[in-house]
């Protein structure tokens, strides 16, 4: 009989967590595994410090121009508030059970050199060193073509121009929201396969031709994220937990999906062909929220996918392998 109760009990309460869940999480696909096979792993970077008032560790896929850093911070004694900067720039601290935790960016056109981290603990400052390297990144010095969205006459046409206009609008509200942080652990990869089309940061050249002159102008773009190669249909999953806040159909983007991570953390995905996720909508981190496609400005079947840190554009593969916890 009490083993029975126990059982009712236990039932009674997955369905009451189930329920408080919502739609969003109860039905839900999660990647097999955060990393897909064929992904080359690489040892993480660490910098540490440890003094009597805190031992810090700072993780980074490297320390240099492009790069997320994930840093933890453990206090001596207890602290309720504990601050932090890189580069003069106040970063998000979270508090959890076991310290502090924190991510900021190495922006991509920051200066080679030595740069300090600081913590600063009650009317104490401690001073990390961090030394940022150059990253190479590619230039492409082949015009591409981009069919009708090459052309001068087709990008200048009112309808155009008031779709482009309402388009921008619908990404700047989705970037200004704004929450705590909301991230559970590490990242996901956003696709079970790793093959990369286009790296991050790449400088390209775009053909615009004016059909009534037939004359051809180039213009450079730096690709503010990574494209990667799969079929229509190809699962995409999201890299971490947050909040959908854009789930829709753009013009540049397509099918486009931003989730907000809290502390002015974003993912975005792009050129989707369908999406399983709408705004509102709460996300884990690994679960399907749509398939690779061709919507928007695309030459092909791949997927985009950018990772905005405090408005700064990083590699969002240089999250995946650090250590976030709980």
């Amino acid at each position: 009989m009490v083993l029975r109760m126990r059982k009712r009990i236990y039932i009674l309460l997955c369905l009451l967590f189930l329920l408080s869940c919502g739609k969003d999480i109860t039905k839900v696909t999660i990647a097999k595994t955060p990393l897909p096979k064929n992904f080359t792993a690489t040892h993480v970077k660490v910098i540490s410090y440890s003094g009597d008032d805190i031992a810090c560790m700072l993780f980074a896929h490297r320390f240099s121009q492009g790069n997320i850093v994930y840093f933890e911070i453990v206090p001596a004694y207890n602290e309720e508030k504990i601050g932090a900067m890189f580069n003069e720039k106040v970063i998000p601290v979270t508090k959890r059970s076991w310290g502090f935790r924190g991510f900021f960016a190495i922006a991509p056109d920051e200066k080679p050199g030595t740069y300090t981290f600081t913590v600063t603990i009650g009317t104490k400052k401690i001073d990390i060193p961090v030394v940022v390297a150059k990253t190479a990144f590619p230039v492409s010095t082949i015009p591409m073509d981009l069919g009708k969205f090459s052309k001068k006459e087709y990008l200048k046409s009112p309808e155009v121009l008031e779709f482009v206009q309402q388009c921008t609008k619908k990404k700047q509200k989705a970037f200004a929201t704004h929450y705590n942080d909301l991230v559970r652990g590490r990242a996901f990869h956003p696709r079970n396969v790793h093959e990369v089309n286009s790296p991050f940061w790449a400088k390209r050249i775009y053909k615009l031709i004016d059909s009534a002159s037939g004359k051809i102008q180039t213009v450079e773009h730096i690709h503010r994220g990574i494209d990667l190669n799969g079929d229509t249909g190809d699962p995409v999953y999201a890299m971490l937990d947050g909040i959908v806040v854009l789930a829709e159909k753009l013009f540049y983007e397509g099918n486009m999906v931003i989730i907000n991570h809290g502390n002015g953390m974003f993912s975005y995905y792009m050129h989707m062909d369908k999406l399983y996720v709408a705004s509102g909508h709460t996300v884990v981190a690994g679960q399907l929220i749509g398939t690779v496609g061709s919507t928007g400005m695309s030459t092909g079947p791949h997927l985009h996918v950018s990772l905005v840190v405090n408005g700064v554009q990083v590699n969002p593969m240089s999250i995946v392998m650090l250590p976030v916890r709980e």
